[in-house]
């Protein structure tokens, strides 16, 4: 089931590695916005949404229940500050 969310909405990201899942895509040292975030129970996935600062574009981060032990948001992203 879904923790408590580590991002704080309204506040900026750096990108620390690259990632792709299915159409979303982060790309190392880019930086994002966060948005928002809900758990799909039947799915068993968190999904993080982002906005590009850069395109303003969104993406979203995918976290599987099965992932929750083996990954930590501080390993994709950093904050960097409020916009």
């Amino acid at each position: 089931m879904n923790a408590a969310c580590p991002f704080r909405k309204g506040y900026k990201y750096r990108v620390k590695r690259d990632y792709s899942f299915l159409n979303h895509s982060f790309s190392f040292g880019q930086i994002v916005v966060f948005e928002a975030f809900g758990y799909d129970f039947k799915a068993g996935v968190t999904r993080y949404s982002f906005k590009k600062v850069d395109t303003e574009e969104s993406n979203a981060w995918h976290v599987f229940d099965s992932q929750k032990t083996d990954l930590h948001w501080t390993d994709l992203f950093e904050e960097i500050g409020h916009v």
